[in-house]
């Protein structure tokens, strides 16, 4: 279940990984259901994701993330194709 970020209080949560986070590893995938804010590469990653973008790309595939960058969004779904990633709940 995700947290009403329109609430200043819930999205300055969010922001600092108050609701939780999933580290996924080299083939995995995330927890259907969930939905994540921020992806951080804990090593160099290839991501695939899905989001809730209201323009723009909302399926990005095979995307190479340099070890310690974060991209931010609303995230559904991730697979880590490799290295390994932290999904902070939203």
């Amino acid at each position: 279940m995700s947290n009403d970020l329109f609430y200043s209080g819930n999205y300055q949560k969010a922001a600092f990984g108050e609701f939780g986070l999933r580290i996924i590893a080299q083939s995995g995938t995330s927890t259907v259901g969930e939905k994540y804010n921020a992806i951080q590469a804990m090593e160099d990653s290839t991501i695939t994701c899905t989001n809730a973008a209201t323009g723009g790309d909302t399926s990005i595939t095979s995307l190479e993330l340099s070890a310690g960058l974060i991209i931010y969004g609303t995230f559904h779904t991730i697979s880590c194709a490799a290295g390994k990633v932290i999904a902070y709940i939203e």
